[in-house]
């Protein structure tokens, strides 16, 4: 007798802003409420002052980072809640 591949379904749960899946719905739910790309949260990912990082023009140059076109400074971390926050 030779033995087949059984078949296992799996639900996932994504995030409609990224591409974060997790198989409970409520951590799921509540990765959303803080996703840099949610709109709603704010985040200098949805900013329109949102500079992404780049890379150097030749591969001795360090590139630079990310930044916001703002003046805020987010080199410890992407912000939320921002007060200038302006939807791309």
């Amino acid at each position: 007798m030779t033995a087949l591949p059984v078949i296992l379904q799996v639900v996932r749960y994504r995030c409609p802003f990224c591409t974060r899946s997790r198989a409970k719905k409520t951590v799921t739910e509540q990765h959303i409420a803080r996703c840099w790309h949610n709109p709603e949260v704010r985040s200098c990912k949805t900013c329109v002052h949102y500079e992404p990082a780049e890379e150097g023009p030749y591969p001795e140059h360090p590139g630079w980072p990310e930044s916001c076109g703002a003046e805020h400074d987010i080199t410890a971390g992407i912000a939320t809640g921002c007060p200038q926050w302006e939807a791309k």
